[in-house]
């Protein structure tokens, strides 16, 4: 796939867009610069300015002097004012809209684990305490029928009829609410594909400001790079990635660091690798060594402790229960409960950052 070259807007060259700092969204659209001086040359010509810290008047020089916030431009005449102004405002964006820690679990493999990491993850998260959303966006809805909960509202009501997330969701246990799904999300892609605009981000318009009561939103993704997966990505922060240990899968996930890198480079959406999880991990089989080392090779310290073949987890699904309920002492629950406590250090390291 081409990648499209941009035209600097103070110079007119053509450049790659490779760094954040190179694209500006303005009142009138967004601007491009190749480089760091292009900028600056830039935010000198808009003449004097009001110090959005001290009130002083100044002629910006600096792209420091320049920043974003709930899609205003500010400006700052030192960096002595513009630093707490920006990490104070950077708090009040982790509470009002970043609180909760969004995590999207996809794979474009059918296969790997995903609904059982999701639910599980999702329901370890609640008994610890925390306050949980899972959010269904594969239309086969296997959250629901894992958990043995339905709903008469679904993802589609909210993406499509504009409904709120208190409508639809359900509460499947104790801290934990699961917004559900069903067949109607071949109806929300066919919507979704006739928007004109801001058809990757829907779900990010609709849902980011209702998910503040929450410590964490999982979003159980299908297998396809489908217009609701990509909704489901740029609403995510964060992305784990089950793989089975098989060539197949890993195989499939190159096709999702593809995706991830249009999410980037397209949709200009940071989303970062969260974890590589590598599933179905069997000890007496040399393929499961080959292939948690052939991650470790590509992906280092971003894979995870494996998650062993067990019967039990498969089982419990049929059950209606989570692996904690079904067969607390089992291999499953152990590996699940290990990468819950992974993901509430990882919570409380991302809320210390911005603290």
């Amino acid at each position: 796939m081409a990648t499209a070259l941009k035209e600097c807007s103070v110079c007119d060259k053509q450049f790659l867009v490779k760094f954040r700092y190179q694209i500006e969204r303005t009142n009138n659209g967004v601007e491009y610069f190749c480089s760091q001086k292009c900028r600056q040359d830039n935010t000198a010509e808009r003449g004097e300015v009001e110090c959005s810290a001290c009130s002083k008047s100044f002629e910006p020089k600096y792209a420091f002097q320049q920043a974003t916030q709930n899609g205003k431009t500010v400006y700052y005449c030192s960096m002595e004012c513009r630093k707490p102004s920006v990490s104070d405002y950077r708090r009040r964006a982790v509470k009002n809209d970043e609180g909760a820690m969004r995590i999207a679990v996809l794979n474009q493999k059918g296969g790997t684990g995903k609904t059982t990491t999701t639910v599980n993850v999702g329901a370890g998260l609640a008994e610890a305490g925390y306050r949980v959303l899972i959010i269904d966006v594969d239309s086969q809805g296997h959250v629901g029928v894992s958990l043995g909960v339905g709903g008469k509202k679904t993802l589609y009501h909210v993406l499509v009829e504009e409904a709120s997330l208190d409508e639809c969701i359900v509460s499947a246990r104790p801290n934990l609410d699961i917004l559900p799904a069903d067949d109607t999300l071949a109806s929300a892609e066919i919507f979704l594909a006739r928007l004109d605009d801001g058809r990757d981000k829907l779900l990010r318009k609709r849902l980011l400001d209702q998910q503040q009561d929450y410590d964490f939103v999982l979003l159980d993704c299908g297998p396809s790079l489908s217009l609701l997966n990509m909704n489901a990505l740029t609403f995510a922060e964060h992305l784990i990635v089950p793989v089975a240990c098989d060539f197949l899968s890993l195989v499939g996930v190159k096709q999702v660091m593809k995706t991830l890198k249009n999410i980037n480079r397209v949709l200009m959406h940071p989303i970062s690798i969260l974890g590589i999880l590598p599933t179905f991990y069997d000890m007496r089989n040399n393929i499961s060594d080959e292939a948690v080392k052939t991650l470790k090779g590509h992906f280092h310290d971003k894979v995870l402790p494996p998650v062993r073949v067990n019967t039990r987890l498969k089982e419990a699904p049929s059950e209606e229960q989570t692996i904690f309920e079904y067969a607390p002492e089992s291999r499953g629950a152990t590996d699940y409960r290990r990468l819950v406590k992974w993901l509430v250090k990882q919570q409380e390291r991302r809320l210390q950052a911005t603290a």
